[in-house]
């Protein structure tokens, strides 16, 4: 019995390390996201409201979103060749009645989870790396070479996907469409190494973050979405 209950505590800190996502927050519940959580925000686009609340007996981070956009990100440096799985639960209060999938006036989500991927520049079609190098000169130098975005739609069926109506190296695939239940958690559990390779036809370098996001900027709309139990780990037995 004492052998058992030893090896069963030496366990358990070996099973949480497994989880490449740090805690949402090592504090109190209202306290600030810990390190490296961060912002995401969009040049120019009104920031989302994100904070951190305890709810259901459990840690969450809350999105309200009113005509606005954000995130939180947790940067990653993960060799993309291994089959990471990432899992998540979420929940929103309210649809986006004017939001259209894949469409640029209407390119706004209740909830969206991104998936930050390296991809070698010469893996890129020529018109693709020409945008990409301008976007990093102008805007933001860390822009990633491809993203998966798993998105909480207000029309398209779940198991839709397209490409972004802003970049063809965004990859939209509609997880939750109108007939999700309001107010109540679901879970979510991605492949990225099938994702990614299905998406842009090969597996990407690394993976570099995953950003936790609502939006309604386009539309106009606000919305209010909840986020809990972000996992992401390797399966290789």
């Amino acid at each position: 019995m004492r052998a058992l209950l030893i090896a069963l505590l030496l366990a358990t800190p070996l099973a949480q390390a497994e989880n490449q996502l740090t805690p949402w927050t090592a504090g109190p519940p209202s306290g600030e996201w810990s390190a490296p959580w961060r912002l995401a925000d969009i040049p120019k686009i009104k920031p989302s409201q994100r904070t951190l609340v305890e709810q259901d007996g459990q840690q969450q981070l809350r999105i309200k979103a009113d005509a606005a956009a954000g995130g939180l990100l947790h940067p990653l440096d993960l060799p993309g060749d291994q089959p990471w799985q990432l899992s998540w639960q979420w929940r929103t209060k309210q649809k986006l009645d004017q939001a259209r999938f894949a469409t640029r006036e209407g390119d706004d989500y209740a909830a969206r989870v991104y998936v930050l991927l390296d991809y070698p520049l010469d893996s890129l079609s020529f018109v693709t790396r020409q945008k990409l190098r301008l976007a990093r000169t102008f805007f933001d130098p860390d822009l990633p070479a491809a993203t998966l975005s798993y998105v909480w739609d207000n029309r398209a069926a779940p198991g839709t996907h397209a490409r972004s109506a802003y970049t063809e190296t965004v990859e939209m695939h509609v997880l939750r469409g109108p007939e999700a239940p309001l107010g109540q958690w679901l879970s979510e559990s991605r492949d990225l190494h099938a994702d990614a390779i299905a998406a842009f036809g090969s597996a990407p370098r690394k993976i570099l973050g995953v950003v936790f996001a609502a939006d309604s900027d386009n539309t106009e709309g606000s919305v209010e979405s909840y986020f809990a139990a972000p996992q992401l780990r390797s399966t290789t037995p």
